[in-house]
């Protein structure tokens, strides 16, 4: 079960922490960049704390489905109750770390689900600003989680206790935009809160919770792993760096697969949690064909997700699959994460022609440049 919710107002706050973290990050070098972050897919350096790395670990071993037993809040009473938690995302993919939890309940026939989407984003206090976007509690329905909520959701700021193995989630204060008797008295009221406990091996449990309107969940823990995490996710494995491998079937990560072409060789590959840049060589039938197939999954999902994609005319898909000529073009090695030692340089194209792939409205797309007389292509993706 997947649930894509609006946590767009953290990434603009976030953004210009993120970008001054990186011009720190690009003036660090490799050799001071901790190991452990980038196992985590964020490339940080060394003396960025580490006391969020258990937390990280455990929501990404939560992936998978659990049953759970909890209290709910209704009116002045406590319900106990057994429902499903579905727990997916991870550290890796993405501007942002992100995990989503679908709780629901009764487990047998579901009618009554919220929806709870964490977002960790690096700071300048070098440690991760936590956030929690929560919708419902509102009816079950596998329609609604795909929807977009017709209520605003509600917004928990979190901090993290290593030694407890508990983050502390609060809930966002709204300033007020005139000063009032009102507005004033809910300044002075007690803000809801509740705390998260999450383990090394992934099992989350909710306590100690204060102020929570009815129909919330205001205790609850795991019992069992029903299903381990997403098949998908199992043997995917999300690369950083720079690396050259003779075939595409090497790549094991399905970020660069979705934009690198099966049929490539020989390929020279930088890569960070925003995107990529591949040079490698490829036949012209066998990139001909390749784009004609990124169109067709672009008509497909389109028409599925039609707010994910920017919407093309058949007219601009034909344009953008002919291509503009460009001639010499050197490829322009960077990253926005990764600082180079020494200079990074690859073979330039002399007679390239430019095609654009299709973009998602966040941007997310690539641009590559096919040499057809010489068989070698380079790409920029991004993923955003």
């Amino acid at each position: 079960m997947r649930r894509e919710l609006p946590v767009t107002r953290m990434l603009i706050c976030y953004t210009v922490l993120l970008l001054s973290l990186r011009q720190a990050t690009a003036q660090t070098p490799q050799s001071q960049i901790s190991a452990d972050w980038k196992t985590l897919g964020w490339i940080l350096p060394e003396n960025f704390s580490r006391d969020q790395i258990p937390l990280f670990k455990g929501l990404n071993a939560a992936c998978g489905t659990w049953s759970f037993e909890a209290d709910l809040i209704e009116d002045l009473r406590t319900v106990e109750l057994k429902g499903k938690l579905v727990a997916s995302g991870g550290s890796q993919a993405g501007m942002a770390s992100a995990w989503n939890l679908v709780w629901s309940w009764p487990a047998e026939n579901p009618q009554h689900v919220v929806v709870e989407n964490i977002v960790a984003m690096p700071e300048r206090n070098e440690r991760f600003g936590l956030m929690l976007v929560r919708i419902g509690p509102m009816s079950f329905s596998k329609a609604r989680l795909n929807q977009k909520p017709k209520t605003p959701p509600t917004i928990f700021l979190g901090k993290w206790d290593a030694q407890l193995q508990t983050i502390k989630w609060t809930r966002e204060r709204k300033r007020a935009k005139k000063q009032d008797e009102q507005s004033s008295l809910r300044e002075n009221t007690p803000a809801p809160s509740f705390e998260m406990v999450v383990t090394p091996v992934g099992k989350i449990s909710i306590q100690n919770s204060e102020n929570l309107p009815a129909g919330h969940l205001s205790a609850g823990r795991v019992t069992a792993r029903t299903e381990n995490s997403f098949p998908e996710h199992e043997n995917s494995k999300f690369l950083t760096g720079v690396h050259h491998v003779q075939s595409a079937a090497e790549i094991p990560d399905p970020r660069i697969m979705r934009y690198l072409p099966a049929e490539a060789t020989d390929i020279r590959l930088i890569s960070d949690r925003n995107g990529h840049m591949a040079h490698y060589r490829i036949s012209a039938k066998d990139f001909d064909a390749f784009l004609t197939r990124t169109w067709q999954y672009y008509r497909k999902e389109r028409a599925a997700k039609p707010d994910s994609w920017v919407d093309y005319s058949e007219r601009e898909i034909s344009s953008a699959s002919n291509g503009s000529p460009v001639g010499r073009y050197v490829p322009q090695v960077r990253s926005t994460e990764i600082s180079f030692e020494n200079p990074i340089s690859w073979p330039p194209l002399e007679n390239a022609t430019s095609y654009e792939g299709p973009r998602k409205r966040s941007a997310a797309g690539a641009t590559y440049y096919f040499d057809r007389e010489a068989g070698v292509a380079f790409h920029d993706a991004a993923y955003w």
